[in-house]
């Protein structure tokens, strides 16, 4: 997973080391050597990550991260303090300024990759929601928002799996006392997986090693797995320096982690980090879902419509600019529609069309954006795809319509549909979005002329 990382250090053979280490992870790496330096490259680079030491001259780290934290420009960008004096007031009074996470002189490299490998992930997904919802504000549709102006104390419960039940107590008696939010403690995997389905909790406090021979780092996976605790928080409690397990249980999907023994007021700091990144991010999504279902929704199949569609596109573009990367867009055409229309009605017409919408969407990814422009023929923007993947796709999608046929309403039968599917391939110099979408729709003028249930790619612009 690459990415550019801001170094900061007053220390040069400490920017070195670090530059050394992350270079040979294919990190594209930036160094300042004070915090007015780091400052000014976070706003004009904008990078993926900040390692910030906390002792430098001119202001210290937590100044810095403060400062950083407060701007609409860099508030979105995950900050690593990096600091000699591991301390738990150190790291909570980092937590409280905004830090997302703490490294410890000198490195232990599989923390280190472990920590940037989670954070990075965190960002991407953070950076598709932000540019949803500014496309959103752009419309008028919602308001701007940052993850400062989110309230860490509202909401719950919280869900603690603690491997003893002392720890349990304790643990449920200082959150209860000093966060004011309900817990839950369970001691099993099987409970916990029940309850969570209940409860719904906000945040999960998870123990690598849990009763009845439970595996901590199994729950987190599993908390991952399914839908309804996808996006919950996930904090890791791993015995004092068990830094493999840590690791493991970040690449599982874990949110942070915690090393045991802990000041309870170091849990609590993370925990309310972690609930202030939860609202933010489910205010993105519901900003999205709520603030554009009446302007840019398709009300027939609950997808983009073009107007969405379009200014989309121009997020798309800027963002392979940013990367110097490339992107695909599709245009896709249900093959002899109007033939459903005439000869089973409107009705059928419009549960295929509702069919068809949900097949395509289950045969994307996450971060891909489909639209409805009118009719049966659709629309889809892929980032970060080139022509190998989006074949791939493109296949993915016409193979899901042609193989089960529609199941029609009020038991009229089914019937057997086909797509035709035109892809353009665009790059970081391309600067006119209709261009692109004219190729992608001329490549699939060419898919029906060649007999239809096929796809075609657009010549190189």
């Amino acid at each position: 997973m690459s990415g550019r990382v801001l170094v900061v250090d007053d220390v040069a053979t400490n920017r070195l080391l670090l530059r050394a280490k992350l270079s040979t992870a294919y990190y594209d790496v930036v160094v300042a050597e004070n915090g007015t330096q780091a400052l000014d490259l976070a706003r004009s680079e904008q990078p993926d990550m900040i390692m910030l030491d906390v002792m430098m001259p001119d202001m210290d780290g937590f100044t810095v991260c403060r400062i950083l934290k407060s701007q609409e420009a860099t508030a979105h960008i995950p900050v690593i303090m990096v600091t000699a004096l591991d301390t738990p007031e150190e790291r909570v009074r980092g937590l409280e300024v905004g830090a997302d996470d703490f490294l410890s002189k000198p490195f232990n490299d599989l923390a280190l990759f472990a920590r940037v490998r989670n954070l990075m992930r965190m960002k991407m997904m953070f950076d598709e929601l932000r540019l949803r919802d500014m496309t959103s504000r752009e419309l008028g549709l919602t308001d701007f928002i940052t993850e400062q102006d989110m309230d860490p104390e509202m909401g719950g419960p919280i869900m603690l799996a603690p491997k003893c039940v002392a720890d349990g107590e304790h643990w449920a008696s200082e959150l209860n006392e000093k966060l004011g939010v309900s817990t839950i403690v369970t001691y099993s995997e099987r409970e916990s997986m029940n309850l969570a389905q209940l409860e719904l909790p906000d945040c999960f406090v998870v123990h690598q090693d849990l009763l009845e021979g439970g595996d901590g780092l199994r729950l987190v996976s599993a908390l991952r797995a399914r839908p309804e605790t996808r996006q919950s928080a996930v904090i890791l409690v791993v015995e004092n320096g068990d830094i493999q397990t840590a690791a493991k249980g970040l690449d599982l999907g874990a949110s942070d982690y915690i090393e045991a023994p802990f000041d309870v007021s170091e849990l609590i700091a993370r925990i309310r980090s972690q609930l202030r990144r939860k609202r933010y991010s489910d205010r993105l999504r519901s900003n999205v879902r709520d603030g554009l279902k009446m302007a840019v929704i398709d009300p027939l199949t609950g997808i983009y419509n073009r107007r969405y569609a379009s200014v989309h596109m121009g997020r798309v573009m800027e963002r392979a600019r940013e990367v110097g990367g490339v992107f695909a867009v599709m245009m896709v055409d249900l093959d002899r529609f109007k033939n459903v229309n005439d000869r089973y009605g409107h009705d059928a017409g419009d549960a295929v069309l509702r069919e068809f919408s949900r097949r395509l969407q289950e045969n994307i990814r996450g971060v891909d954006l489909v639209a409805r422009f009118g009719g049966e023929e659709f629309f889809v923007a892929m980032p970060d795809v080139d022509e190998d993947a989006a074949a791939k796709a493109a296949e993915r999608i016409r193979a899901a319509v042609e193989g089960t046929p529609v199941v029609l309403p009020g038991g009229a039968g089914e019937v057997h549909v086909t797509v035709s599917i035109g892809v353009a391939i665009a790059d970081a110099h391309e600067t006119d979005p209709d261009a692109i979408i004219k190729r992608a729709d001329q490549a699939l003028f060419e898919a029906k002329e060649a007999g239809r249930n096929r796809v075609t790619f657009s010549a190189a612009a």
